[in-house]
């Protein structure tokens, strides 16, 4: 025996003396065990159906006769056994399915398992045509049911859980838009609602919704046209070195005169002229004179100011009137509202009727605290005030927060009140707020005290 090992030692030095040194060196590599040796099931070709590293997928064939049910014969590797419901039948529709390998010598493994029918997407309205102007809320309405599991995969093999609807241009046979649900509106499950983005060229598009790997016509004619230009309302979050920032509308043209004023109380109004970038998108750049703090934004279309328009869940309106936020880094707090408990509104949004929030003033009245709303990160600091500095004497006044708070959005929002002390002089002031060791940049407007 010992003779042996010798030989093959020495036949094994002699072949390694013997290699030259530029022949390819085998490197080892790790065998990974898939532990599912077979996976089959009755009426379904072995073709049909692949079994990967953590994935099982089920294609199942046109005319198969156990509707959404399955039973599948397994064989596992060495060591595995598995108490899956999966294993005694189970109806796929519209689950999430898991076969459990379990074994007291190896490690634990989990397969999702994905079952495809021949006709995954089931239309509940005839294919129909569109004629649509691009503009805010166009939308394609839809109806249609997902057949199989609750996901599927797509033709790489990635898990797929949303559908989309693509848009093909039928010039050039090429993919346009790729678009998924508009969760803003109140789909009931299977009649999502997709939204014209604004980059959407006019022209004429077929219309398919697909599923992972499956498709469905939705419509053979969906005609595109222009509308009328409309910017959406901005909110950029900057550092002080950031100057760079776009701005969305729909319907630019690439010929018009785009231009944007950015000011505050603090500097004279900064004019910046936009670049069309392509549709849907116009880019600037901050001038210099824009330092830290907060500014708002109005745009020009060929000189004329142009209103933004106002979208369905245009929350943002009611988180302050600013639209820039120039600050020294990405987690310093943001001052975001000034207001008071008296300027209490409401507005509506499509799903809910009325909602309170409070609007942001530069008049103070000082026979009610001075409510704050200041955007920051990480727990609530033992030290918060917000600060006053007379604009005519330069004298600084501190507020303490109360401990009161007003909400918005059921608290999602709050609003801290800082009572105004009678040694507080009328007069103008600037604000900001400190909380905990972190100092707010000052807010966009001087507000006076009376």
């Amino acid at each position: 025996m010992k003779q042996t090992f010798y030989i093959i030692m020495s036949m094994a030095f002699l072949f390694w003396q013997c290699r030259k040194e530029d022949d390819p060196i085998a490197t080892p590599v790790e065998i990974k065990e898939i532990d599912v040796l077979d996976f089959s099931i009755p009426e379904i070709d072995k073709k049909n159906i692949t079994v990967g590293e953590n994935l099982i997928v089920v294609h199942l064939p046109e005319h198969y006769s156990k509707g959404n049910f399955i039973k599948p014969d397994v064989i596992f590797g060495s060591g595995y056994s598995s108490q899956s419901a999966l294993l005694n039948g189970i109806s796929f529709e519209g689950q999430e399915i898991r076969l459990e390998l379990e074994s007291t010598t190896r490690e634990r493994r989990n397969f999702d398992v994905i079952v495809i029918p021949y006709k995954a997407i089931q239309l509940n309205k005839p294919v129909q045509n569109y004629h649509l102007k691009i503009g805010p809320d166009v939308t394609i309405s839809t109806s249609f049911d997902l057949k199989g599991t609750k996901a599927t995969v797509d033709v790489s093999g990635k898990i797929v859980r949303d559908p989309l609807i693509r848009l093909t241009d039928k010039t050039t046979g090429r993919t346009a838009k790729e678009l998924y649900a508009d969760e803003s509106y109140a789909n009931s499950g299977n009649e999502p609602t997709y939204t014209l983005p604004p980059s959407v060229l006019p022209g004429e598009y077929i219309a398919e919704i697909v599923w992972g790997a499956k498709t469905e016509l939705l419509s053979a004619q969906i005609k595109v046209s222009p509308g009328a230009i409309q910017f959406k309302r901005g909110s950029w979050q900057m550092q002080g070195d950031d100057r760079y920032f776009e701005i969305v509308a729909y319907n630019l043209s690439p010929t018009a005169k785009y231009e944007a004023i950015i000011q505050n109380d603090f500097i004279a109004p900064q004019r910046v002229s936009l670049k069309y970038e392509g549709p849907g998108t116009l880019s600037g750049n901050l001038p210099t004179a824009i330092g830290l703090g907060n500014y708002k934004i109005t745009y020009l279309l060929n000189g004329k100011e142009q209103k933004p328009f106002e979208e369905r869940f245009w929350l943002d309106r009611y988180l302050g009137d600013d639209h820039f936020y120039v600050r020294k880094h990405g987690t310093q707090p943001i001052l975001r509202i000034v207001t008071q408990p008296s300027l209490r509104s409401f507005f509506a949004t499509p799903l809910i009727e009325k909602l309170p929030y409070y609007p942001s003033t530069n008049e103070i009245n000082r026979n009610e605290p001075i409510l704050a709303y200041t955007q920051a990160w990480g727990p609530f600091p033992a030290h918060n005030e917000l600060i006053l500095v007379n604009q005519h004497t330069g004298a600084e006044y501190a507020l303490p927060y109360s401990g009161d708070i007003y909400g918005m959005f059921d608290y999602f929002i709050t609003l801290l009140a800082y009572p105004i002390p009678d040694t507080v002089p009328d007069g103008r002031y600037t604000i900001h707020v400190i909380r905990g060791t972190e100092r707010t940049e000052r807010y966009s407007q001087i507000i006076t005290l009376k």
